[in-house]
């Protein structure tokens, strides 16, 4: 058929009359508009604008992602993952629900130009989800692997893979079979146990990322199994295509070294294509990552140019994998691994593409994938059996092997389970991987419809199990007494240091001077900077003194905070010991890494800087993170020790220790004490601070006039006169410490107390007592505005006090006996 070129505008790709089809070039991919055109003589030329190609598409994105937030609204209530709401979006748009014929089954179905327009963005969804999970992958992992995590890792996948094997032939060969007959393919049964003992990274990082694991102990073990598992496998897959191209090809040993190398597609010309392309991509593509990091400015983002060339790479990557006759996702995945993770290029790879991949091209993917699954052709219970039998035992021995070495090594036994849990998930890959195979034929539609059912199953349920199973801040737990007031006399306190922004780095360290660190009283401060994961997938934890993890020309901006710290142990050479980590995390797991260092390095006190920080004449709030505030209450809940958190407002007299001496005056602390085990903390900080000659401390007891004329049956009570009786003492006997006793009976005289001496003083030390009830605060409470503060310390840094004295507001440790 002919029209005028004016007419080609409005035509569809192909346009069918009984049996005749026209098709016409050039293809429109675009619609003219929402009405078909008027334009056109014969009406059969005039179609609806979702029948082009990109409206169509879009329509079908639409579809699709509204379907997935739907389902995933409620199933993350019952603790289930996104994977598990993809999967279940295409089987409700697979064969299984929309039969043949049908108008809804035509709009889904790959037909005409859908089967090479829905490949096309599907493989390129799954390729660059690959990519960025390359991307996010620390190569660090392998070489800091310890032997726990191999030893799991080669067990979970290796030795799994050899015991299938082994009870497949001798054991259960003939279990399935029709007639005598096996019922699955020899290649069936091989790809099915491979790629159900496979642990894979991505879908492992993803889990524990959904659970909220990454930052625990197990978590980290399970990243770094499945890394070891991960290249062991990609090997073990890579031999097996060759050698399955080696028996399709027909070729004989004895050419291989002779015709094979000079002949054009064959299968020993496509390993050594594989093979130079590993050594471009190590020796070549990642120098040139690191240039391209070098001609970054620091603070400046990466050039869009690069990143575009990148792009163009991997999907150069991709094509040249599948000419090599292996899966389309190995070739960006190595140019993912090649690519240096964390800021400034890792960092800008994924969040360009980050989002748009993991929010519509990966359910889009998942879901046309599944639109072969068609749970009707499942009538033979014989067919079902076979590969039920196989995946079962698959599972049982994978899941033995994996935790049987934790469990040698020492690991509790629901550690074991959750481990053992988390190494058997499915999802993408192996959804992705039997895909493939269905396409190229190896996977019959009754064996994919099977093993799909088992990938949505394996991801219903393992999720929720590990929730009820592992609870990460069970590690956290303080079953011992890590806090000062239990310290032994002369002994060190370890106190751990956080830094979140570089204003937080001077008052910090004048602080931790004030804690009066001496060679008779060592102070043993671990400094932690903490900073926001970006462009990675797994946690970083770096410590500086040990340099037990090399940034690879990345720069984390932790030099300010090393220097000075550093400096800080010189001034204070034989009294101070520092030891300075970076974090890099994401915001809502940052706890972990705090509780962990804590609990790894015994520390009694966790110091916490409070979320808004103030000007320079301490009067006007700079800045004010949600973030940090939703952070120290988490620390707060889940620290093994006592947990100070430090207000810091400038006083434009006196503002640190130094200056003060320099001046001839003292640096002036009051502390508060009203009763309860945070204040009695608190106080046994103060009593330390008072060694310090530069410092003054006032001691300052709340009592009321019902507590002077009743008699102590209060065991918490007796404890507080315990204290301050021996603090009394230690005034008597010279002590440079003030004690005084102030009479109040209500909270509105404890506030006019607080204003009265709101200003004397460069620091305030309070315990934070929290649902504390007293006749000191009696009613402040509906007031508090920052409960993490308690409610004096609240007061303190209210602006109805206008107090610009720094508040360190105390809690000791929350015994979980």
């Amino acid at each position: 058929m002919e029209f005028g070129d004016d007419r080609n505008l409005y035509l569809r790709d192909t346009w069918r009359d009984a049996n005749m089809i026209c098709g016409v070039l050039p293809i429109n991919p675009s619609s003219t508009g929402l009405w078909p055109s008027p334009k056109l003589d014969d009406p059969k030329a005039n179609i609806e604008f979702w029948n082009y190609m990109f409206p169509h598409v879009h329509i079908i994105f639409l579809i699709v992602t509204v379907l997935w937030q739907f389902f995933h609204f409620f199933l993350k209530r019952l603790g289930m993952i996104r994977f598990t709401s993809h999967m279940l979006t295409g089987i409700l748009l697979s064969k299984s629900f929309l039969k043949e014929n049908t108008a809804a089954r035509n709009f889904f179905s790959s037909e005409d130009y859908k089967e090479s327009m829905f490949g096309l963005v599907g493989a390129c969804s799954y390729m660059m989800f690959w990519f960025l999970m390359g991307v996010k992958m620390d190569l660090g992992l392998i070489r800091s692997t310890g032997r726990k995590a191999i030893a799991i890792g080669l067990s979970s996948v290796l030795l799994s893979i050899m015991v299938c094997a082994f009870i497949f032939y001798y054991i259960i060969r003939d279990v399935g079979t029709k007639k005598g007959e096996p019922s699955l393919d020899f290649f069936e049964v091989i790809l099915i146990y491979l790629i159900q003992c496979l642990s894979s990274f991505p879908v492992i990082g993803n889990l524990l990322f959904e659970l909220g694991l990454q930052n625990s102990e197990l978590g980290r073990l399970a990243m770094s199994s499945a890394v070891i598992s991960d290249f062991s496998s990609s090997i073990l897959s890579a031999v097996i295509v060759f050698l399955k191209e080696l028996k399709d090809e027909k070729t004989r040993l004895g050419s291989v070294f002779i015709g094979d190398v000079v002949v054009g597609n064959r299968p020993l010309k496509r390993a050594l294509t594989v093979v130079s392309f590993i050594c471009f991509a190590i020796y070549i593509f990642r120098p040139l990552m690191f240039f391209i990091v070098k001609r970054t400015p620091s603070g400046r983002p990466v050039k869009k140019f690069y990143i575009y060339a990148i792009i163009i790479l991997v999907f150069g990557s991709a094509i040249l994998a599948d000419w090599c006759k292996q899966s389309i996702f190995i070739g960006p995945f190595i140019l993912g691994l090649a690519v240096p993770h964390g800021p400034p290029l890792g960092s800008a790879i994924v969040q360009k593409f980050e989002s748009v991949v993991f929010g519509t091209f990966l359910p889009f993917f998942v879901a046309t994938s599944a639109e072969e699954i068609d749970t009707s052709i499942l009538q033979s219970w014989i067919d079902i059996k076979s590969v039920s039998i196989i995946v079962f035992v698959s599972f049982v021995v994978k899941f033995v092997l994996t935790t049987l070495p934790a469990f040698l090594y020492g690991m509790p036994a629901n550690d074991c389970i959750a481990l053992s849990l988390i190494m058997s998930i499915k999802g993408i890959f192996e959804f992705g991987a039997y895909g493939y195979s269905y396409q190229r034929g190896n996977l019959r539609p009754m064996t994919f419809t099977v093993l799909s059912l088992y990938i949505l199953l394996n991801s219903a349920i393992i999720p929720p199990l590990l929730r009820r199973i592992y609870d990460p801040s069970r590690m956290y737990a303080g079953y011992e007494k890590r806090n000062m007031l239990h310290m032994k006399q002369n002994s060190e306190l370890r106190i751990l240091s956080c830094i979140y922004r570089t204003d937080d780095i001077r008052p910090m360290i004048n602080l931790l001077e004030a804690t009066c660190p001496s060679r008779e009283n060592p102070v043993a401060t671990y400094v932690l900077h903490l900073m926001e994961l970006v462009g990675q997938a797994n946690p970083v934890l770096i410590s500086h003194r040990l340099q037990t993890r090399k940034s690879e020309n990345t720069s984390y901006n932790s030099e300010n905070v090393v220097v000075s710290f550093e400096q800080f142990r010189k001034d204070f050479f034989g009294s101070v010991f520092v030891s300075t980590y970076t974090a890099l995390s994401i915001p809502k797991m940052m706890h972990g890494d705090i509780c962990m260092l804590a609990l790894n390095n015994t520390t009694s006190l966790i110091i916490l800087p409070f979320h808004q920080t103030w000007s320079a004449n301490g009067l006007a709030i700079v800045s004010d993170s949600k973030m940090i505030r939703k952070l120290n209450k988490s620390v707060l809940d889940l620290s093994p020790c006592s947990v100070g958190i430090f207000v810091y407002r400038s006083n434009n007299g006196r503002r640190t220790i130094k200056e003060t001496s320099a001046n001839f005056s003292s640096y002036e602390v009051c502390m508060l004490f009203l009763g309860g085990k945070d204040d009695r903390e608190a106080l046994t900080l103060a009593r330390r601070m008072a060694c310090d000659s530069r410092i003054n401390i006032t001691v300052v007891s709340l009592i009321s006039s019902d507590q002077k004329a009743k008699q102590i049956t209060d065991w918490d009570r007796m404890l507080d006169l315990e204290l301050l009786r021996d603090v009394k003492s230690n005034v008597l006997a010279g002590a440079d410490l003030i004690f005084t006793e102030e009479v109040v009976n209500d909270a509105s005289q404890t506030s006019e107390l607080l204003k009265s001496i709101a200003n004397e003083y460069d620091l305030f030390i309070v315990g934070r007592e929290k649902g504390r009830k007293s006749p000191f605060t009696d009613g402040l409470e509906e007031w508090s505005e920052f409960e993490e503060l308690g409610v004096i310390g609240d007061l303190l840094t209210s602006k109805d006090l206008n107090c610009q004295a720094s508040v360190l507001v105390i809690q000791q440790q929350q015994q979980m006996i």
